[in-house]
């Protein structure tokens, strides 16, 4: 398979792996909440399994050798986070919790550099953006599929009688059957040569030129985890909706960040790519700002609102982030570069994730996390417009 020539199921595996993601993303910090605990290990726990989607794509290469190739990788990352969406259904306490979470995120991060490297194949040549923003537009779908279904279901759970932190786990069953139903559509093939698996040279994708290539990225990513992981609480707690409207609230997040990648595409299309994205992040960074803003206002519709738009723009801009920095990397370093900035991308958003948990724990008020956001973003748009200058390497057809 290359880039070009994708069969659908690969698409809809991505939207279906994004269901894992999403239900994990709501249910942990209601399932934290239910327990009495505190924001900062709802942030731990999200942390734990963003740390293990680094670790999943720093053995990537090792696990497609050992299964035989990128489709069995694939299909072992599923299997692998479906399993960890059992375990969060068993959990009543904090460590099962963060064992499940870590299985989650060891699948994802297998299945993301599965992914990125058949689209990275045809990075370079004209309309490869297409290929990665339907990727992410149908894994964000899934997101949004997820985090929506997964408050309808506690909150049809607690209707049936069951306590907070039983209706919370139970939602897990979601991630569960989304697993089960990708694995019955992408299902393992006969060995591939061990040639055909990416192999970790993390060197070559951590070198100067390769750090600079995916700054903008990582600068991207952290903001993104210091705005969107907590908003669960942040509507629970600060605006005390109930788990029904948070459910529906993070869905139109999830809605609006793939309505963002696809709007990228077109405008990347009709713009350019380098002036594309730098819309996409300047306006990224005015929206936190804004975000920060409508704290002061204290209406739920108008910071849902303008967290919706803050996704829509922000992660607009990653799937072009993500061509346009692999097309700056030569062909025969694509597979090592895409493991290697998984790993940094992965690193730096539990990192944030932590911190944001932190710093909301400490200040009590999440307006400190969004300007910070927005500074961030404003450096990724510095950066993008010295990166996107650079020459780009397409691949021999």
């Amino acid at each position: 398979m290359s880039g070009r020539c994708l069969p659908r199921a690969f698409f809809v595996v991505a939207a279906l792996d994004g269901m894992l993601f999403g239900v994990m993303a709501l249910s942990v910090p209601l399932h934290i909440e239910a327990l009495h605990r505190s924001a900062s290990l709802a942030g731990e726990v999200l942390a734990t399994g963003t740390i293990a989607v680094a670790g999943g794509a720093l053995l990537a290469g090792a696990a497609g050798r050992a299964a035989g190739g990128g489709r069995n990788m694939l299909a072992a990352g599923l299997a692998v986070s479906g399993a960890g969406e059992a375990v969060l259904a068993a959990a009543s306490a904090a460590v099962p919790m963060v064992a499940g979470a870590a299985l989650v995120g060891a699948g994802i991060g297998l299945f993301w550099v599965a992914s990125q490297t058949l689209l990275g194949q045809a990075s370079g040549r004209e309309g490869s953006e297409r290929a990665f923003a339907i990727h992410y537009a149908a894994y964000t779908l899934g997101v949004a599929g997820g985090s929506t279904a997964a408050g309808p279901a506690i909150a049809a759970l607690r209707d049936a009688g069951l306590g907070a932190v039983a209706a919370t786990r139970g939602s897990y069953a979601l991630g569960v059957a989304a697993a089960a139903v990708a694995l019955a559509l992408w299902r393992p093939t006969r060995r591939e040569p061990a040639g055909d698996a990416p192999r970790a040279r993390l060197g070559e994708g951590l070198s100067p030129r390769g750090v600079a290539i995916q700054l903008p990225d990582l600068l991207l990513v952290a903001a993104l985890a210091l705005l969107l992981p907590l908003a669960p609480i942040v509507l629970a707690g600060r605006f005390h909706l109930a788990p029904l409207l948070v459910g529906v609230a993070v869905g139109g997040v999830q809605a609006g960040k793939i309505g963002g990648a696809l709007a990228g595409r077109a405008l990347s299309r009709t713009s350019g790519h380098r002036r594309a994205i730098l819309l996409l992040l300047g306006a990224a960074a005015v929206s936190s700002v804004l975000l920060a803003a409508s704290v002061f206002a204290g209406r739920a519709a108008l910071f849902v609102l303008v967290l919706v738009g803050t996704a829509f723009v922000a992660t607009g801009a990653w799937p072009l982030i993500v061509d346009s920095a692999l097309a700056r990397t030569e062909p025969s370093r694509r597979p090592s570069a895409t493991i290697a900035w998984n790993v940094c991308e992965y690193g730096v958003i539990a990192g944030a994730t932590v911190g944001s948990g932190w710093i909301l724990a400490a200040a009590g008020s999440p307006q400190v996390l969004f300007v910070l956001a927005a500074f961030l973003l404003g450096a990724a748009a510095l950066c993008a417009s010295v990166v996107l200058r650079w020459p780009v390497h397409a691949p021999e057809i």
